[in-house]
């Protein structure tokens, strides 16, 4: 703790101060600062700092590389920066719009991360319990544990409107009762077959549908949630805020999301899994290796929580399983092969050594950003091995319909995730990928003196 606490009084002053910084925001990996200035920004220094796995540099601002215990520095960033005071600020310069989605959506997604991962963990070895007959799929045990494992997604545009609300300074109480009032089975029961028919609201007929699962008309109601609010906070007496404020909030935002926003937000939904279903129909080879194949470009430029939180995790919870997350789970391992290639190859001690952890970090982990930026972006023929080798391993598994059940980070921990009728070719894809990344390594070479191979 005493480490994670210098760490992050450092990275505060390193960042150019309290007064350079607009907003901190973290995902699974990575602390996310918004800043003013990034020329105040001492990047080599923060580079260089132990603890920190590497910068990823943005037109507007920069990342920073911690690991999976981001969450720990980020709360002792937080106790001695102070955010209240920034938010009034008038902001210089502009922060592109694909930014601020991205930035939106891994504040809203990365505080369920470890439940989604424990949750598909859990499914992940019931299912294999079943599977090897130790687990009796008829048994009240199996019906236990299969709720204990897919509660999350039942109930996941409760939790997204929570980490939304708690986003979007709106209160999150407010929001959990606005979205969980249809998913009550009252409402609930209205819902014929998958949904459309209409009943009547307000002498109104309206599209009712089954709610539970969905996240865009979560986001969009507490979007919506917050300006009315914020605009209440400032012309309602503070007297009455208690009372008044969440009694007019659940009287027109429960029927405004049954008549506008639920089916608007549905539709949207539908639209984005068509979409999927059309790119994994389209040939499953093809699109393995193609998501494979560009996944390791998309974390390098920290664009990959767009298809993460939009079109994966969506489709896990209506479907209860992806491709995607299998053919992205490949990109890990043709990352590590290619540093397994230059620890073996190299006789520069601090890059063996580097190697070696970047490998134990996607196995134990599935953190790839250490081989991303301390091999692939450095020396450049990892990379493209890493990238080609995954592509391999994800054409495999798209020839063989491999999907996973949960949204976690491919390794070896997070294997019984995939455990189903393709967990055979799951496994043998990451060797696929795992093993091209570490040949095409040696292929390749690096050129780079400072890597003496």
């Amino acid at each position: 703790m005493e480490s994670q606490k210098v760490l992050a009084a450092d990275l505060l002053k390193l960042l150019g101060g309290e007064e350079n910084i607009i907003s901190m925001t973290h995902c699974a990996t990575r602390l996310r600062p918004q800043l003013k200035n990034v020329e105040k920004v001492d990047i080599g220094r923060i580079e260089a700092r132990d603890g920190v796995a590497g910068v990823v540099k943005q037109e507007n601002g920069i990342q920073i590389i911690i690991g999976l215990h981001v969450g720990k520095v980020y709360d002792e960033f937080m106790k001695i920066y102070h955010p209240e005071q920034e938010l009034d600020k008038e902001v210089t310069g502009k922060k592109g719009l694909l930014n601020e989605f991205i930035a939106a959506m891994v504040a809203i997604f990365s505080p369920l991360l470890p439940l989604l991962a424990g949750s598909g963990l859990l499914r992940g070895f019931t299912i294999l319990a079943t599977q090897i007959g130790i687990l009796s799929e008829q048994s009240t045990t199996n019906l236990v544990l299969e709720c204990a494992g897919t509660a999350v997604f039942t109930f996941l545009p409760i939790l997204v409107a929570v980490t939304t609300a708690k986003r979007m300074r709106a209160n999150p109480y407010v929001a959990a009762a606005i979205l969980g009032a249809l998913i009550m089975p009252d409402f609930l029961e209205l819902v014929k077959g998958d949904g459309g028919n209409l009943i009547q609201l307000f002498g109104i007929s309206i599209p009712v549908f089954n709610y539970t699962s969905q996240v865009i008309p979560a986001i969009l109601m507490t979007w919506i949630q917050a300006k009315i609010e914020h605009f209440m906070e400032k012309r309602i007496p503070e007297s009455l805020h208690m009372i008044v404020i969440p009694t007019i909030l659940l009287a027109v935002l429960v029927p405004l999301y049954a008549a506008v926003v639920g089916p608007a937000g549905n539709y949207i939904s539908i639209g984005m899994a068509q979409v999927v279903t059309w790119l994994e129909d389209i040939n499953p080879i093809i699109t393995g290796a193609v998501i494979a194949g560009i996944w390791n470009i998309l974390i390098m430029f920290g664009v990959h929580w767009a298809p993460n939180t939009m079109v994966i995790i969506p489709e896990i919870a209506k479907k209860g399983f992806s491709p995607l997350i299998a053919y992205g789970a490949n990109a890990n391992f043709g990352m590590a092969g290619a540093a397994l290639a230059i620890s073996l190859k190299t006789k520069n001690k601090k890059l063996k050594s580097f190697s070696v952890t970047a490998i134990a970090s996607v196995m134990f982990s599935g953190i790839v950003e250490p081989a991303i930026y301390g091999l692939g972006v450095k020396y450049k023929t990892p990379l493209a091995a890493g990238c080609i080798g995954a592509a391999l391993g994800g054409a495999f598994m798209g020839a063989f319909h491999v999907v996973g059940y949960a949204f976690v980070f491919g390794g070896i921990t997070t294997i019984p995730a995939f455990a189903g009728a393709t967990l055979w070719a799951y496994v043998t894809g990451l060797a696929i990928s795992f093993i091209a990344g570490m040949v095409l390594t040696f292929v390749f070479g690096i050129k780079d003196p400072e890597a003496q191979m």
